[in-house]
């Protein structure tokens, strides 16, 4: 089965859509992963603390070591880590480890030249790959 790809182009601010995201992920039953750049996972971790004050959204940088809690988002810089293969959100330039083996991928393009540019190669890739395409604008 082809894997189910929704690319959200032109976010102001990636992160803070992903977590958008990763909320409305949860309330599908499907296990969460994010791939995040060792570089921005300080500030997506920070961010899913304080998105919404009247709900807590539960995650961890994933070391690999224990096993997730049921409902836990799991934060990696490499997806192909992720114990599971159901619903992965990708916020890296680069074509995640593993990705057309989930079930779902979600990929925040924002909008600087160069993440464009990353974007549009993944979306050729999966393209090619036979996975199923769409596209949401993240403006506004």
């Amino acid at each position: 089965m082809a894997v189910q790809v929704s690319f959200y182009s032109d976010a102001a601010d990636p992160l803070h859509y992903a977590c958008r995201l990763i909320r409305r992920a949860l309330a599908t039953g499907r296990p969460v992963g994010v791939c995040v750049a060792e570089a921005e996972a300080a500030r997506l971790d920070a961010l899913l603390w304080s998105f919404d004050a009247a709900e807590f959204i539960p995650h961890r940088r994933w070391d690999g070591a224990t096993p997730p809690a049921p409902g836990e988002v799991l934060l990696v810089d490499d997806a192909a880590r992720l114990p599971h293969r159901g619903l992965l959100l990708n916020l890296c330039d680069g074509m995640p480890g593993d990705a057309l083996d989930f079930e779902r991928v979600l990929e925040v393009i924002g909008q600087e030249p160069a993440r464009v540019q990353a974007g549009r190669a993944r979306y050729r890739v999966y393209q090619q790959a036979g996975a199923k395409l769409d596209h949401f604008s993240a403006a506004g």
